[in-house]
């Protein structure tokens, strides 16, 4: 699913909070919107379904608790949108979340912080660019004042990974969701955080322990996108052709081999630098996918849109 939500001058938190959570949960008429919406300047594509629900309508003030099943189908990944705090927009990842209580388990680190959530301007107005499905769940705003986060400008939200590691099987019971900004990955490989990590060492990691390298090409993500510029891959007959790269999830620290991977799983790719633009769309194989800035107007990230 694809969103662009654009929010009108004088927007409420609620509303916002309302709109968002009825496009993650399989709106696709942005007639049925609330009046904050500027139904004239958005839209909604769900050639790929959203793929979450609502958990808990009344997780917090202004905030909701999604779920959406993990693709072993057994489990499942917990997001608190938050709308509370003036000027962002927070999507908290969380290991589970009590619907009774109100309460989740092991928040993944950053995922509440302002700086690394996306901004909202409701006094003048606002674009969010919504995508997900059922493997992921990525908001990226624009306003008068920037693109993206606060710090680092990137797109940030839940994303589910493979288990490459042999240990890593539903019923071990470890979580595959992550918390990304791509802003902070791209700029400085400080942007991914899951709620809860297991190491060679047979140990249980939470909190700011439980952080992620992404990879992309046999390196981090952030030299890649810094090495790699205006590289394109030829083709038989000459033409160019921009390389999607597989995102990696690691921790050599921790782990010998890969945890796994976001691309297969979410259809989120690593791209060379200075070969598009943000917003731009990029077709492969009969499917669209969306450029979308990270850190700098000239690294992106590629995520599926139809």
């Amino acid at each position: 699913m694809y969103a662009k939500y654009v929010y009108s001058a004088g927007s409420s938190q609620a509303q916002v909070l309302a709109d968002v959570v009825a496009i993650l949960t399989g709106t696709t008429d942005v007639a049925t919107l609330s009046a904050s919406c500027n139904k004239a300047l958005s839209s909604i594509t769900a050639t790929v379904a959203a793929g979450w629900a609502v958990h808990d309508v009344s997780a917090a003030i202004n905030a909701q608790a999604l779920r959406a099943a993990n693709a072993d189908s057994s489990s499942y990944k917990y997001v608190v949108i938050d709308t509370n705090t003036a000027g962002a927009i927070f999507a908290k990842v969380y290991e589970s979340w009590d619907a009774g209580t109100h309460v989740g388990s092991n928040l993944a680190y950053n995922s509440d912080v302002a700086s690394y959530a996306q901004r909202l301007d409701l006094s003048n107005g606002g674009t969010l660019y919504i995508l997900a499905s059922a493997r992921f769940l990525l908001l990226a705003s624009s306003i008068a004042a920037g693109w993206g986060s606060p710090s680092n400008g990137g797109p940030s939200g839940c994303f589910e990974r493979s288990r490459a590691c042999l240990w890593d099987t539903p019923s071990f019971g470890f979580p595959p969701a992550l918390f990304i900004n791509f802003g902070y990955a791209v700029a400085n490989d400080t942007g991914a955080f899951t709620p809860r990590k297991y190491t060679s060492g047979m140990a249980t990691q939470t909190g700011s322990s439980a952080s992620h390298s992404l990879t992309a090409n046999h390196g981090t993500l952030s030299a890649y996108c810094t090495a790699i510029s205006g590289q394109k891959v030829p083709a038989a007959d000459g033409s160019m052709w921009i390389p999607f790269i597989p995102i990696g999830v690691a921790d050599a620290a921790a782990m010998p081999c890969l945890y796994g991977d976001i691309s297969t799983i979410c259809d989120v790719w690593a791209m060379p630098s200075s070969v598009a633009s943000n917003l731009d769309v990029i077709s492969k194989n009969g499917a669209n996918y969306l450029c979308l800035q990270a850190s700098s107007t000239t690294k992106m990230i590629l995520v599926r849109v139809s």
